[in-house]
C-alpha cells in the first residue's frame, strides 16, 4: 500500500510526481489508462463543458465577460450527478447573495474600506450560517468583485455562472458517471487482500512464528480495516451517482449488494483484526498469558485460518459480474471445512488448565465463528452482499 509522501510541500509535489510516472512504468501506458480510465473520462467531461460554456457565453449569448462561465462550470461539477446538482445550487445561490450583499452595501455605505470590511464579514458568517463547505467563499468573492468592478458587473456575474452551472450539470446528467462497477472491484481486492493475511497467519502458525510476525499480521489488518472506511465511501458515491439517473431502477440491486458487502467486509475485518491481537497477546505474553511457551497452537487453527482465507477469496469473485456458481460452492465448502477444523478445535483447547489461556483460545474460535457467519450465504446477516443469480 502506498503511503502518503512527507516532507515540505515541494518535496511532496516531486515525491508524487515520481510515484505517478513509477506506476506509469509498471503497469505500462495503456493498462495505467485503462485503470484511470473514469478519471480520465471525468477530465475530458469537464474540459468539454468548459469550453462548451465558454463557446455560449462568447458567441451565443454575447455576454461581457464569457471566462466566467468555464469557472462556473470548474466550480459546480462534481464527481456524480447528484453532486453537481447540489454545488449548483449552491453556487448560483451563493452569488446572488454576494451580488445583492455588495449591492446594498455599497449604496447604502459607498465604496470605502469600511463597506470591504463588512463585506468580507458577512460574507463569511452567511457562509457558515447557510452550512456550505467550508471551500465555498462565493459570497464574499461576488460580493468583493461588485466592489471592485462596479454594480454593473453584478448581472454578469450572475449570468455567467448560471450558465456554466447549467452547462455542468448537463454534462453530468448526460453522461453521469458510474462508481457501481468500481466499488465491486474495489471490494473484490480488498477481500482478495484479506484471504491472503488470513493465508499467512496460517502458514506461519504451522512454522515457528514470533511476536515480529504477529505484530505484522496485526498491522496489516487495521490497515485494511482503515481501507474497508474508504471502500464504504465508495459505495456510498456509487449510491450517489445514480441518483439523478431516470435508469435508476436498473441499478438498485448492485447497489445493496455493494452496500451490504461493504459492510460485511468491514465487520468481518475488526474479528480478523480480534484474531491477530489475540495471537500477538499471546507470543508477547501480555495480560498475564503464557507468552512464547504457548506459541505452539492446535494444527487445527492453521486449518480453520486456511478455511477463512477461501471464503474471502470465494467471497471477493462472487462481487465481480454476476457471481459463478462454482465460487459460491467453494465459498459453502470452506465454511464446512471451517466448521470441522473448530470441532476439533474445541476438543484440542478442553484440556487447557491457564484460565487466561483459555479465555483467549475461547476468543479466537468466537472470532472465526463470527467471520464464517458474517460470509454465510446461507443463514448469514448480510445475505443481500451476494449476487441473486449464483445458485
Amino acid at each position: 500500500m502506498e503511503t502518503e509522501p512527507r516532507g515540505s510541500p515541494f518535496e511532496r509535489i516531486l515525491s508524487g510526481g515520481a510515484a505517478g510516472l513509477g506506476r506509469i512504468r509498471r503497469l505500462g501506458f495503456g493498462r495505467w489508462l485503462r485503470m484511470e480510465r473514469a478519471e480520465l473520462i471525468q477530465i475530458a467531461k469537464v474540459t468539454g463543458a468548459c469550453v462548451l460554456g465558454w463557446w455560449l457565453a462568447a458567441r451565443a449569448l454575447g455576454l461581457n465577460l464569457p471566462m466566467l462561465a468555464p469557472i462556473g462550470v470548474l466550480l459546480t461539477v462534481s464527481a456524480t450527478a447528484y453532486g453537481t446538482a447540489v454545488r449548483a445550487v449552491q453556487q448560483v445561490g451563493a452569488v446572488i447573495v454576494g451580488v445583492a450583499a455588495a449591492t446594498g452595501l455599497m449604496w447604502l455605505l459607498g465604496v470605502n474600506a469600511a463597506t470591504l470590511a463588512v463585506l468580507v464579514v458577512a460574507g463569511l458568517v452567511l457562509t457558515r450560517l447557510l452550512k456550505l463547505p467550508a471551500q465555498n467563499v462565493q459570497i464574499p468573492i461576488s460580493a468583493l468583485l461588485v466592489f471592485s468592478l462596479g454594480s454593473t458587473y453584478g448581472f454578469a456575474r450572475f449570468a455567467d455562472v448560471l450558465l456554466g452551472a447549467a452547462v455542468g450539470l448537463a454534462a453530468n446528467l448526460l453522461l453521469p458517471p458510474r462508481y457501481v462497477e468500481q466499488a465491486k472491484r474495489e471490494l473484490c481486492r480488498l477481500s482478495g487482500e484479506l484471504a491472503e493475511l488470513t493465508e499467512d497467519m496460517a502458514r506461519g502458525l504451522r512454522c515457528d512464528w514470533d511476536r515480529d510476525m504477529a505484530e505484522g499480521w496485526l498491522d496489516r489488518a487495521r490497515t485494511l480495516s482503515q481501507r474497508l472506511e474508504n471502500a464504504k465511501e465508495t459505495a456510498d458515491q456509487a449510491a450517489e451517482s445514480v441518483r439523478l439517473s431516470w435508469r435508476r431502477r436498473r441499478y438498485d440491486r448492485r447497489l445493496r449488494q455493494v452496500a451490504e458487502a461493504a459492510t460485511c467486509l468491514d465487520h468481518a475485518c475488526h474479528q480478523l483484526r480480534g484474531i491477530a491481537r489475540g495471537l500477538t497477546d499471546l507470543v508477547a505474553g501480555a495480560r498475564g498469558l503464557p507468552g512464547e511457551e504457548a506459541a505452539d497452537l492446535p494444527r487445527p487453527l492453521s486449518g480453520e485460518l486456511e478455511a477463512l482465507s477461501r471464503i474471502f477469496d470465494g467471497f471477493g469473485r462472487l462481487q465481480i459480474g454476476q457471481g459463478r456458481a462454482e465460487d459460491l460452492e467453494e465459498l459453502r465448502a470452506a465454511g464446512k471445512e471451517g466448521e470441522a477444523r473448530q470441532r476439533e478445535l474445541i476438543a484440542e483447547f478442553e484440556g487447557t488448565k491457564n484460565h487466561r489461556l483459555r479465555l483467549l483460545q475461547a476468543a479466537l474460535l468466537d472470532d472465526c465463528a463470527r467471520i464464517r457467519h458474517e460470509l454465510d450465504p446461507d443463514e448469514g446477516p448480510h445475505r443481500a452482499a451476494f449476487p441473486p443469480r449464483a445458485p
